[in-house]
């Protein structure tokens, strides 16, 4: 039985689900050939859109690492309260601006305003992430079989990938190119999920 002061972990569940799914959507909408290809030109076509696809790939990647943490975090949880719903929505926020930051990096990747805002939008969600992960620690929402200890070590990872955003945003300043290979350094650390641990009775 939850308190009036409670709130069950499902309809946010549900929202983010649907959010994500609509944020994937829009942005594969943006992988267009600019002209109807005929037999001469459809690898010339297909190559000028190499860039976008490449960058939704990355991008693609990032949301569905984002959508299995949310998904692992909101499992361990007793229930949620308004200020966690608040978190959560201030992260679908960052995350709805993945679609603009994917498409103008895959039509301008050498531009380093492109992989500047890229960076950011990334960074914000890492941020932003941390800020729900940190709160549901400290307001002690986990169920009390779940470690605390493994959501600190995954909360400094977030961090971990924060610094690399951040990296990546300063050095797309000198080139566009450093700041490429940061972004793929992040999926490649969420990879491998991490462990949770669960206390002992």
């Amino acid at each position: 039985m939850h308190s009036a002061h409670t709130i069950p972990t499902g309809r946010i569940e549900a929202f983010s689900d649907g959010i994500i799914a609509i944020i994937i959507t829009v942005m594969v909408f943006d992988l267009k050939l600019q002209e109807i290809p005929t037999g001469k030109t459809v690898w010339n076509e297909l190559a000028q859109l190499l860039p976008k696809f490449i960058s939704y790939v990355v991008s693609f990647l990032m949301l569905a690492i984002m959508w299995i943490n949310h998904h692992q975090l909101f499992h361990q949880i007793k229930h949620t309260d308004r200020q966690l719903l608040w978190l959560s929505i201030h992260l679908l926020f960052w995350m709805s601006l993945i679609p603009f930051g994917t498409n103008f990096v895959g039509v301008n990747y050498k531009l380093y305003q492109a992989s500047f805002f890229y960076g950011v939008i990334f960074l914000m969600c890492a941020w932003s992430f941390t800020l729900l992960r940190e709160y549901v620690i400290r307001k002690d929402l986990l169920y009390e079989h779940i470690s605390k200890q493994a959501h600190w070590r995954i909360r400094n990872k977030n961090r971990l990938a924060m610094a690399i955003y951040g990296t990546a945003v300063v050095l797309s300043l000198v080139s566009v190119y450093f700041s490429f290979a940061l972004f793929l350094v992040v999926p490649g650390m969420y990879f491998i999920p991490e462990r949770i641990i669960h206390n002992k009775n």
